[in-house]
């Protein structure tokens, strides 16, 4: 997705601005590559509950390679022969947890991340849904209580701020897509909703999202001796560079809404 003609300052501002809303010293922010190792996707979990969302880096088979080079074969929709070299990031929190394995936390924290992530799309793309996209995160890591803490302010950041922009907006309870609804997160995640999306005429364009101690259970992070909580609250950029785009027509009508968010 192109960001160009005075949208890149937005995005840029708007960056600016949720690090405003949330606070966090500038230690306490961090910016991700976008590649995983298949051990470190495996170990996450994605693939298994997000098969139809698993993105993945390939390169052509060496045997192959000198076809291609002389000519004689190009890429198309059926070619196959290629190896898979590493995951491509879905989420930008999960470089948090994978840094974080077998750790012990002394005080609970809250770290903002962002980076590339991607996701395969079966739907229609448009100005508000690609295959690979910005996530900006606000990551709680703590007690239950500090992370269920960390969304209900995290909401409220996020009400202001639209409200100081003036733009219309919507809260719902959603879920994640699982590939299979009946399997057991999916049955939890119905049972005990742990996600909440700030909607803007029918798009999401942030969330917020409580993980009980999924992570630090599976990546034995353990604060007072028990495995730690997450939350976290993410954004998605060029969502947000869409809306602004339909709501203030201009990059510099953005901007001078966007200097108003505090």
């Amino acid at each position: 997705m192109e960001t160009s003609n005075g949208w890149y300052q937005v995005r840029i501002e708007l960056e600016k601005a949720l690090d405003r809303v949330f606070d966090l010293k500038p230690e306490a922010l961090f910016e991700f590559d976008s590649l995983l190792s298949i051990d470190e996707m495996n170990l996450l979990g994605f693939v298994r509950n997000f098969p139809h969302l698993t993105c993945v880096m390939c390169s052509i088979d060496e045997a192959q390679q000198s076809s291609f080079s002389k000519g004689e074969i190009s890429l198309d929709k059926n070619f196959r022969q290629m190896g898979v070299d590493s995951a491509l990031l879905p989420a930008a929190c999960y470089k948090i947890y994978l840094g974080l394995r077998k750790q012990q936390l002394e005080r609970s924290q809250v770290i903002g991340c962002i980076a590339k992530c991607f996701r395969r799309e079966t739907k229609a793309l448009d100005a508000y849904r690609a295959m690979n996209f910005t996530m900006k995160e606000f990551v709680c890591l703590g007690s239950s209580e500090d992370a269920q803490r960390h969304v209900e302010t995290g909401l409220a950041r996020i009400e202001r701020a639209m409200e100081q922009l003036d733009i219309p907006f919507s809260c719902e309870t959603a879920s994640d897509p699982f590939f299979d609804s009946s399997g057991a997160l999916a049955t939890m995640s119905k049972l005990m909703p742990t996600k909440r999306e700030i909607m803007f005429k029918g798009h999401a364009v942030a969330s917020v999202n409580v993980h009980r101690n999924y992570f630090g259970d599976k990546f034995d992070i353990r604060f007072r001796d028990k495995p730690i909580s997450t939350s976290c609250v993410a954004f998605g950029m060029e969502r947000w560079l869409a809306m602004f785009r339909e709501t203030f027509d201009t990059p510099q009508r953005t901007l001078q809404r966007l200097s108003a968010v505090s």
